[in-house]
């Protein structure tokens, strides 16, 4: 991604008419990445719209989809019921996908104890 500077810098290069090389050797890049820069049409885009902000990426649909409900449900029953078991269980229902996904799926979802306070324990020098 071009940052905003360099594409000011490489478009005010251009307009001087200097090489790629020559730009290239102003911004400590690759006359390559100039090159391709400039093919990209990046620098046409208005300089004063600044930094481009993406969007996140979709979710990609997994084999697990469809069965998380259940395995949610189950968790809640049965908060210690292993990940080993609850892929017999899905398998029977027709999950095509393996163990590892649904793994991290559990471990992910089961309830998890709140952590125990500590108790400090302290001895005086020599103790």
């Amino acid at each position: 991604m071009i940052g905003w500077d360099s594409r000011v810098l490489l478009k005010h290069y251009l307009e001087e008419g200097l090489s790629k090389a020559e730009i290239a050797r102003r911004l400590g890049i690759s006359r390559k990445t100039v090159g391709r820069w400039v093919k990209s049409g990046q620098l046409d885009r208005d300089v004063e719209a600044g930094f481009v902000r993406y969007k996140p990426r979709p979710k990609t649909p997994v084999k697990l989809d469809p069965y998380k409900a259940y395995v949610r449900a189950r968790l809640e029953a049965f908060p210690e019921l292993s990940a080993v078991r609850l892929l017999e269980e899905i398998r029977a229902a027709g999950y095509p996908g393996g163990l590892t996904q649904l793994k991290l799926y559990v471990r992910e979802m089961r309830p998890q104890p709140p952590a125990e306070p500590v108790v400090r324990f302290e001895t005086g020098p020599g103790e």
